[in-house]
C-alpha cells in the first residue's frame, strides 16, 4: 500500500442562481464570515448582489465542488477596461475549515492563474488581513510577494486591524 495522499476530484463551476443559498451558508460559517468585507451575518441579500456582480461581468466566480458538494469558492474581479489598472485581476479564495490543509487552496490559486492569464491579464494581486497567516504563507509558496500595509484598513472583531498587498507577475 502506497503512503501517497490521495488528491481529492475538484470542479470549479460558475455560480449560478441556484448555488447562492450554499453560497450564503458558506459566507456565514465563522470562520469564513471574518474574511469577507460585509459585516456578518452575511445577509442573502448580499449574497443576490454579488450574484448581480457576476452577471454584469464585474466579479467572476467559481464553485469550489466536492463530491458534488460546493465547499468553497474562488474567483477575482478587475477594473473596467482602458484604465491604468486594468491589467490586474484582485482574486479571492474560500474554503469551508474542515477542507483546509488538503491542498485545495493551492490548487484554486493554480485555476485562477490560468483562468486570469487566459484572460489577457498578467498581474495578480490580493489584500489579506495580517493576522490570516496560513493565506499569507500559501501566497507566498504560490511566488506572490509582500507588496505592502494598508495600516487599519480592516475592521476585524471590532477593532481596525491591517491589509497586506500581495501580488504576482504571471509570466
Amino acid at each position: 500500500m502506497s503512503d501517497q495522499k490521495i488528491s481529492p476530484v475538484i470542479q470549479y463551476l460558475p455560480i449560478q442562481e441556484s448555488d447562492l443559498q450554499r453560497l450564503n451558508e458558506i459566507s456565514n460559517m465563522p470562520e469564513i464570515s471574518g474574511i469577507f468585507e460585509t459585516l456578518p451575518p452575511v445577509p442573502m441579500e448580499a449574497t443576490e448582489n454579488l450574484y448581480r456582480q457576476i452577471v454584469n461581468g464585474i466579479v467572476s466566480l467559481w464553485g469550489i465542488h466536492l463530491h458534488e458538494r460546493m465547499v468553497g469558492g474562488a474567483g477575482f474581479f478587475v477594473y473596467p477596461p482602458g484604465t491604468r489598472l486594468s491589467h490586474a485581476a484582485n482574486f479571492f479564495i474560500f474554503l469551508e475549515p474542515d477542507y483546509w490543509g488538503q491542498g485545495i487552496g493551492r490548487r484554486s490559486i493554480e485555476f485562477l492563474e490560468e483562468v486570469v492569464r487566459t484572460r489577457g491579464y498578467y498581474r495578480m494581486e490580493c489584500m489579506v488581513v495580517i493576522h490570516n497567516t496560513r493565506a499569507i504563507r500559501l501566497y507566498e509558496l504560490m511566488g506572490f510577494n509582500r507588496e505592502g500595509i494598508k495600516q487599519k484598513a480592516y475592521l476585524y472583531d471590532g477593532e481596525f486591524t491591517d491589509l497586506l498587498i500581495m501580488g504576482k507577475i504571471l509570466t
